[in-house]
Parts: structure tokens; sequence; C-alpha cells
């Protein structure tokens, strides 16, 4: 059965690349300016037509659009991203080097948040409707609503500015991840908090947990055993899909505090219409979507036992029916 939703997900996996590979090269050729500018620098140097028609004929971009994105498929079949306009470096080697600062952000963000999120949803479900939960859901209704890039740039008036203890930009220690990962984690643990809440409060208010009660089972043996697997299942779920959002959080945070991961590389690329490395950064980061939401459904099928038999009895299901036929 996993075997099969891998091979399912590889399936999917490779549909969604071609997809957004098409459109992402369409919207690259509609956008406007012309790479060759910014390649030849024609705002600032004498360029002879025949140095413009030599580079276009050397970077393919004398061909049809058609017949460019059909090289450049073929090119991806093979992992070959291509080779990036601004630096002559194979768009690989440049994807390998602001790859790791991103994907360090990332799971540190994702650490954080279930480091928040889960005690603090748990702690205010076990108190419900008293003053502990009255604090936690107004901390999360105020926090949640706080953009990244404007939390960040308050972050850096106050820790970097005035009180000067940790650096604005770049990552030359570990200090500069501290507030990139505070920026992007506020308003994400908050909204898992709630959803952690919500889910022990449903669950705590049901008939199972009243029988458990009645049967002398303790609170904290309740909580464990009972409730704290169906409740962390929809926060897996979810984090799964809202990878996406997370990356697309770090391209705004790396701007904004200089860090020289994918997603400064991704904005630079787009400014010097350098097309082969904006299509490979898409392409790595639609990867990195659903290989997340690949690891979410296989920690899902080995946390919930049901989803297994669930997805076993409709395939038997369907394969009587069609022999039946």
């Amino acid at each position: 059965m996993i075997l099969k939703n891998i091979l399912s997900r590889i399936g999917q996996m490779i549909i969604v690349l071609f997809v957004l590979s098409t459109i992402t090269f369409i919207l690259m050729k509609f956008t406007p300016g012309d790479p060759i500018d910014k390649v030849l620098h024609l705002d600032v140097a004498n360029v002879s037509s025949e140095q413009i028609e030599e580079t276009k004929a050397r970077l393919g971009l004398d061909q049809s659009p058609v017949v460019q994105y059909f090289q450049w498929l073929g090119q991806i079949v093979q992992l070959n991203f291509g080779t990036s306009y601004q630096t002559g470096e194979p768009v690989i080697n440049e994807l390998i080097f602001y790859t790791p600062p991103t994907a360090f952000i990332a799971i540190l963000t994702i650490i954080i948040v279930f480091i928040v999120a889960v005690p603090s949803g748990i702690v205010a479900a076990k108190y419900y409707h008293t003053w502990v939960d009255t604090f936690i859901r107004s901390v999360t209704s105020l926090t949640v609503s706080i953009p990244s890039f404007f939390l960040g740039t308050i972050l850096i008036y106050l820790f970097a500015q005035k009180l000067n203890l940790l650096p604005s930009s770049g990552l030359d220690s570990m200090a500069g991840y501290i507030m990139p990962v505070i920026a992007l984690s506020v308003s994400m643990s908050a909204y898992y908090v709630r959803l952690m809440r919500s889910n022990l409060v449903e669950l705590y208010n049901s008939k199972e947990v009243e029988a458990a009660r009645l049967r002398g089972m303790s609170e904290r043996y309740i909580l464990w055993k009972d409730l704290f697997k169906p409740a962390i299942i929809p926060v897996i779920t979810v984090l799964g899909m809202s990878v996406g959002s997370l990356i697309g959080g770090t391209v705004v945070i790396e701007n904004l505090f200089g860090i020289p991961g994918i997603g400064y590389f991704l904005v630079d690329s787009i400014r010097a219409r350098d097309y082969p490395v904006v299509q490979g950064v898409v392409i790595m980061i639609g990867f990195f979507v659903v290989l997340a939401n690949t690891v979410s459904d296989l920690l899902l099928l080995w946390l919930d036992p049901k989803r297994r038999y669930n997805k076993s009895s409709r395939s038997n299901k369907r394969n009587s029916q069609d022999g039946e036929i």
C-alpha cells in the first residue's frame, strides 16, 4: 500500500512539474523586457547588431518560443537546467549553492511551529474557557494577522539597530537565522495553535472521552492515548499543504534580511530576465512542495491505520467490481 502510494505520488509529481514548467515558460516569455539587454548591458554599453545576433544565437533566443520550449524540456528530462545568463554557470550548480540556506530556514521554522503550537494548543484545550485559554486565544488572534515582512522589519529595528544584538543581514553565523525564523514562525505558529486547540476541544467533548472518564481513566491517559494522535493528524495534513506558502514567505524574508537563499536568487534572476534560472527555481520549489505533501501523506498513513484500511478496502472493492464486469 505504501509503495503504491509512493508510485502514485511520483506520477502526480511528474504531471505537476510538467504543467508548472509550461506555465512558467509561457509567463517568462510574456514578461516585459529582453534578457539580451541585461546580458550585454545595452543601457550602458555600445554593442553592435552583429554582437546582439551572435548572443541570441548562443543563448538559443533566435529560435521560436515553441522550439525553445521543447529544447528546454529535452534538457530538463536529462536533469540539465541550462546555463545562467548572468553568471554563465550551470543552473544546477547555482541551485545547489543557494538552496541550503532556504531549506535550513524552512526546516527550523517547521520545528519551531511544532514546538510552540502543539504544547500551546494542548494547554488551551485542557484549560478550556479559563483565563489561560483566553490569554492564548488573544495572543494568537493578534499574531496570526501579522505579516512576516512587517514583523521582520520590526525585529531588524529593535534587535539590529537599537539593541545591536543580532545581525540585520547575511548568514555569517547561526545568529543570522534567528530573526528570519522568528518572522516566519510567529503567525504560522498562531494558526496551528488555534487548529490544535479546536481539534482537542472537539475531541474532549466526544462520547468516547466521556466513556473513558466513566471507566476511571486519568486526564493525562486520555490526552496521550486517546486524543493526541487524532488531534495531530489534521495539523500534519494542513502543514504538508502549507509548505508552498512557507517557501513563498522565505522569498520575501530572504530579500528583507539579505540572505543568499533561493528566494533572493529568484528575485534577482527575475529582474535580470534570466529565464533558465527562474524556470529551474520554480521547478525545484514545485518538487519540494510535492515531496512535502508526499511525506505528509505517508506520515498520516503511519499514524492513522484507518486510512490504510479505507484505501485498501476501496482498492479491493474496485478490483472486485472490475472482475465482475
